[in-house]
């Protein structure tokens, strides 16, 4: 079990304990059915219960479990939420979250290294992939023709090399 940053919760909003809520994801469709999570507080993180999110835009409204006032939710406000990656429901195969790509090692078919992915950039049409090793950045489309294999196991991805996708990248 891991705990995923989902989004920052930043200030009250009315009288009831309600809160406004900044999801870090694109799909807010997920954090609708999430009932547990847990909030850095004085250093310390402190679990709550989820009594609702809702909204259609951003920023979310959240509600939390023993908040019932403007005061108590100030003392929330700033504060990141996070939940269990169980948590999430299961995907189709081949379907993953941000957070099962981020910082898996990438090479090529040939067993060569380029580096952790270390951010997902969305583009309406595919997601694109950095990778970094160093000062050295690698983007990689994902799409069938160039993603070859994610193991999640392994925490590794293989990508097939393509004209035009990686220059010059030396070991």
């Amino acid at each position: 079990m891991e705990w995923i940053a989902v989004g920052r919760v930043t200030k009250p909003h009315g009288l009831k304990g309600e809160l406004k809520f900044h999801p870090f994801v694109s799909d807010t469709s997920l954090l609708k059915t999430i009932r547990h999570g847990r909030l850095a507080m004085d250093d310390a993180p402190r679990e709550w219960t989820i009594e609702s999110v809702r909204g259609a835009g951003i920023p979310l409204i959240i509600k939390f479990q023993h908040c019932n006032t403007v005061d108590q939710a100030r003392e929330l406000a700033g504060c990141t939420l996070e939940v269990q990656d169980t948590d999430f429901p299961g995907l189709a195969e081949g379907e993953y979250y941000w957070f099962q790509i981020l910082n898996l090692r990438v090479f090529d078919e040939d067993g060569r290294f380029y580096g952790t992915v270390e951010e997902i950039i969305e583009t309406g049409s595919n997601d694109v992939y950095v990778v970094k090793d160093g000062d050295k950045e690698l983007l990689l489309p994902m799409i069938d023709s160039v993603i070859k294999k994610i193991d999640l196991d392994e925490r590794t991805l293989i990508f097939h090399k393509v004209e035009g996708l990686v220059e010059d990248h030396p070991v």
